[in-house]
C-alpha cells in the first residue's frame, strides 16, 4: 500500500504508519507493512475492534509503538475504557479520536447500544428489530439463556451463561453481548458468587471485559 493512498474504508479506521528506525519491513497480525507505508489493521480479515484494543493494551501494537516502529494516522475506534496513563500513551502515538467522550448520546443512540448494562437479565428492546428470538437450555435449572436476532437461531445478540453447585444454586454467571455479526463476542461481564448457610447471598465478584 502506498503512503496515505485512498482506498475505501468499511468498518471505520485503525491506519499505522511504518516509521522503524531501521528502515525495515515490520508485521503486525502477520501482515507487513514497508518502510513508511501505512495499512490499516481493521481492513485485515479477521482482524476487529476488540483485537486492535488488546493489543494496545498488552501485544504487539504496544511494543511497535514503544519500539518507535510506528505511529498511528488514523483511530476513529472506542477507546474510552482506557485509562489515563494508557491514554497518555496512545495520545502520544498519534491516538487523537476515540479517547474521550464529545457529546452526550440521543435517546435513539443510547437505545441501540450493544452494551451488557443494557441486556443484563433484559432481552433487546427499543432500536432493536422486531422478532428477537430466545433460547433455554437446561431444565429446570438453565444453564444457558440465549437471544437470537431471529428463529433462524443464525445470529445472537445476547446469551446467559450458568454454573450451578451441588445444590443447584447457581455459583456463576457469564454474561456475553454479541457485535452486530451476532458472531463476535464484545463484551463480557462474570458474577463469582459465594453463599452462606448454602443458600443465601453473601457476596459477589464481577469481572468486566
Amino acid at each position: 500500500m502506498n503512503n496515505f493512498a485512498p482506498y475505501l474504508k468499511i468498518n471505520g479506521c485503525f491506519e499505522v504508519l511504518n516509521i522503524s528506525l531501521q528502515v525495515k519491513t515490520i508485521k503486525i497480525f502477520n501482515y507487513p507493512i514497508n518502510f513508511h507505508n501505512t495499512r490499516d489493521l481493521l481492513q485485515i480479515p479477521g482482524v476487529a475492534e476488540q483485537d486492535i484494543r488488546a493489543s494496545l493494551l498488552k501485544g504487539e501494537l504496544q511494543y511497535k509503538i514503544r519500539a518507535k516502529d510506528i505511529i498511528i494516522i488514523c483511530s476513529d475506534i472506542d477507546l474510552l475504557q482506557f485509562n489515563n496513563n494508557h491514554k497518555t500513551f496512545l495520545q502520544n502515538a498519534g491516538i487523537i479520536n476515540g479517547l474521550e467522550s464529545t457529546s452526550g448520546l440521543t435517546v435513539n443512540e443510547h437505545s441501540t447500544l450493544r452494551q451488557l448494562i443494557h441486556f443484563i437479565d433484559n432481552g433487546p428492546g427499543d432500536g432493536f428489530t422486531s422478532g428477537a428470538y430466545k433460547v433455554i437450555i437446561g431444565q429446570p435449572f438453565p444453564t444457558s439463556i440465549i437471544w437470537y436476532v431471529n428463529n433462524t437461531q443464525s445470529e445472537k445478540i445476547v446469551e446467559k451463561l450458568i454454573t450451578y453447585n451441588s445444590n443447584n444454586i447457581p455459583i456463576t454467571i457469564v454474561w456475553n453481548m454479541y457485535g452486530t455479526n451476532g458472531i463476535t463476542v464484545i463484551h463480557t461481564v462474570t458474577d463469582y458468587i459465594a453463599y452462606t448457610l448454602g443458600v443465601f447471598e453473601a457476596n459477589r465478584t464481577r469481572t468486566i471485559l
